[in-house]
Parts: C-alpha cells; structure tokens; sequence
C-alpha cells in the first residue's frame, strides 16, 4: 500500500531533524566531550550520569541492531510494491527480471542490500570478533546510539520502500551509461566498507600480532588485554583512523548512489560529524600515549582536511 502523504511528510521532517541534529552533535563531540567508550572509558567513567558499564559486544550488537529490524520490517510488511519491484505485466513481485538475455534489477532493492550489507557486519559480524575482554560501554552510550540508530533505520528503510521509486539498472552498455551515477556510487561504497572492514581487522589483531613477534624474537609479551598499540598497515600510512575514512566514505558512496536525496545526505552527513571528532581524539590519544608514533601519520581521517 502506498504511504499516505502524512507518512511522507513525516520522512520528510524526520530526515531534516536527523541533518540539523548534525549540528549540536558535532558541537558537542568536538569541543565538550569525547564518547566515553573504547580506549576513552577509562577516564571519564567517575560521572555518574553515564550509567553502569555493560558488556560491549552485548552493547554494540543492540544499539545496531535496530537498522536491520527496520530494513526487516519494511521489506517484508510496510512497502509499495510499485516503488520498490520492477514492474511485471504478470503482477508478480521481482526485484530482478531476466527477458531477451536483458537483466534489471530493482535499483531500490539494491541499495536497501548495501544498507543491509553494512549493518550485518556492524551488528553481527564485528560483535561478534570483538575481543571478549574489550572496554566496556556506558549505558549513556548504548542509549544515545540506539535512539540514533532507530531513528536512522527508519528514515532509509522506509525511504527505499515507500517514497522514490528508481529506475531498475541493467547490464547492458547504455543503460549503465544512463544509470552511470548510480553504478559510481555503489563502486565507492564497496571501496569503502573493504577500507573500513581491513582496518578493523588490522586493529582486533595488533594484540595478537605483536605477542607473535615477541615470539620470533624470543622474549615474553606481558598479556595485557587494555594494552594498545601502534597499528602498521598502507591503510595507516598516513591517516590514524582508516576504519572510519572508509566508513565516511561508504555513505558518501550511497548518497551518490541515491543521486542525494535527503535521507542519504542526512546520514552521510550525520556519520562525518560524528566519526570525524572521534578520529580526532583517537589521533591525539595516540600521539600522547606513543612517543615513536609515525611522524607521516599527520592526520586523522581524511588527508589534507582532518
């Protein structure tokens, strides 16, 4: 059934919040605190408004998690088959269509998968990889990202499924020629989350790497499960947080996909103000707490700009 013009409305106002909100939060992060999880728990935990510390895979796994219920909801109880299937003389609902050796594909379907894709790592994958001992998170935190990722889930799932029907891609020359923004887009998200997962791995496995090279050496690593370390990788040549270069970058890669609409442009605007202060407080935590820290690595997320 096809969203009445108040639900659109709603989107509407929903997405303009969720960009304008860009401003305080950037505000805040940068200037008034650093978010009090990971290697900057430790010495913000004496407030007491932040809660009690909950276990973090536990906590990151919730406060994603909403992302998908959203996509799960939208997909397969609140849409308008005429937006988000490829039209069929036969009525039957597709997302992808084969006839004369010519394939389309429902572009909404596929950027509500890219949308999926990422959230499966983030809410399940990455959890679940996390170390067992990692910094735990205060309930604050927890809180504050999930009325975000509520309201998020919401403001795409129900954009791709109910408001702007696309037109469906296909493989042949011209219509990728026709659709080439749309094809750009997609390639810079891929780009990105293949940044954003590397780096992560490189980061899980500095603890690991480094008691092995103790090894070869023939000295003993003192086990330490808060100890950090300098991550090497091309990754991190230059810039300290590559993990959220490629994270900013994969929903610069959506909104380009969704030719800009204003959903994409709040979230990918929304994930810049918010990953960009943090990059900054782990590059100068870095260059604190490291005295040999590289001195090419000038900056913090984004070469030449942060």
């Amino acid at each position: 059934m096809a969203a009445a013009i108040e639900q659109i409305n709603l989107h509407t106002l929903l997405s303009q919040l969720f960009l304008l909100q860009s401003i305080p939060t950037y505000l805040i992060l940068r200037y008034i605190i650093i978010a009090p999880f990971g290697r900057h728990v430790s010495k913000q935990t004496n407030r007491w408004w932040f809660g009690p510390l909950l276990n973090a895979k536990l906590s990151w796994f919730l406060f994603e998690v909403p992302n998908l219920i959203w996509v799960w909801y939208c997909y397969w109880y609140w849409y308008d088959p005429n937006i988000f299937y490829l039209d069929s003389p036969n009525q039957t609902r597709r997302v992808i269509s084969i006839e004369e050796n010519n394939i389309q594909i429902s572009t909404n379907a596929i950027l509500l998968s890219l949308f999926t894709l990422h959230y499966i790592n983030r809410a399940i994958i990455y959890p679940l990889q996390m170390n067992i001992n990692s910094q735990r998170v205060p309930l604050i935190v927890s809180l504050c990202a999930g009325i975000i990722t509520c309201w998020n889930g919401y403001i795409q799932s129900f954009y791709l499924t109910q408001v702007k029907s696309f037109s469906p891609l296909s493989l042949t020359l011209s219509s990728i020629l026709d659709n080439i923004q749309c094809w750009v887009g997609i390639c810079i998200f891929f780009i990105g989350m293949s940044i954003n997962i590397k780096s992560d791995s490189v980061l899980r496995n500095l603890r690991k790497d480094y008691q092995q090279k103790k090894q070869e050496e023939g000295t003993t690593a003192i086990d330490n499960q808060h100890k950090y370390y300098i991550p090497f990788s091309p990754l991190f040549t230059y810039i300290s947080c590559p993990n959220h270069a490629g994270e900013i970058l994969e929903w610069f890669g959506f909104a380009v996909a969704s030719n800009f609409s204003l959903s994409t442009i709040a979230f990918f605007i929304y994930s810049s103000i918010n990953l960009i202060p943090r990059a900054s407080a782990h590059h100068e935590w870095y260059k604190n707490k490291f005295d040999d820290y590289p001195k090419e690595r000038r900056w913090a997320v984004i070469p030449f700009v942060a």
